[in-house]
Parts: C-alpha cells; sequence; structure tokens
C-alpha cells in the first residue's frame, strides 16, 4: 500500500532524527567505526526514500500544459 505524503515525510524525519542523534555521538567518538556504518545505512534509506517521492512529485507535472 502507498505510504500519503505525511507518512512518508514524518519517516524520513524520523530517519533523519536517528541519523543526526548517531553523527552527534560519532563525532565525540569517531573510533566507533560501528557508528559510521548505522549512519551511512540510515544515509542509504533516506536517499532511498527520496527518490520515489521525488519521480511522484515530477509525474504530477507531466500532465500539465502550458
Amino acid at each position: 500500500m502507498p505510504e500519503t505524503i505525511i507518512e512518508e515525510k514524518k519517516k524520513r524525519e524520523d530517519l533523519k532524527a536517528k541519523r543526526d542523534l548517531l553523527f552527534e555521538r560519532y563525532v565525540k567518538r569517531p573510533m566507533d567505526t560501528h557508528l559510521a556504518l548505522e549512519i551511512k545505512v540510515l544515509d542509504d534509506q533516506l536517499a532511498g526514500d527520496a527518490k520515489p517521492s521525488a519521480a511522484k512529485y515530477r509525474s504530477s507535472f507531466r500532465g500539465r500544459s502550458k
């Protein structure tokens, strides 16, 4: 079932909040490489979620005439 725009935005905000917290911890302790890996996974999820949203946004303008 496709997510609504509000659900997509909430999911993205949650992922970004988790990523930001991990990044703060990583900056304080850069030797904890597992934090960098967790950040990478969250970044990949954020990028993957952004692609379908951008495609939906662009497709909404395709049918319009000038």
